[in-house]
């Protein structure tokens, strides 16, 4: 019989992919949170940041009139972006017509 000694749960947890999704989805949910201060008011409850890379935050929105709302206002948007997150260059917009249901 071999020994193996006992290992904690959450230190195992710890470094698995599982947790690395979870703290990711954690982290878009505070940029959504601090974000809601930065962007216009009139769109609050119809876009979410939905992820970001090396340089790209990707933002979901409702529909096509909040996109060309937010595409009007983007090179200030980004501005205020990068006083957070100085590596984002670019924003990505892009209709999710189940952002709505999803919220």
């Amino acid at each position: 019989m071999q020994y193996n000694r006992a290992v904690n749960i959450s230190e195992l947890l710890q470094d698995s992919a599982l947790a690395k999704v979870m703290q990711k989805g954690i982290w878009l949910n505070e940029l959504n949170q601090q974000f809601k201060r930065l962007f216009p008011s009139q769109f609050e409850g119809l876009y979410g940041i939905a992820n970001i890379d090396q340089t790209t935050l990707s933002i979901e929105v409702a529909n096509s009139a909040v996109r060309q709302g937010l595409l009007f206002k983007q090179r200030e948007l980004l501005k205020l972006v990068q006083r957070q997150l100085p590596q984002v260059t670019q924003l990505k917009i892009y209709v999710n017509p189940e952002f709505s249901a999803k919220r």
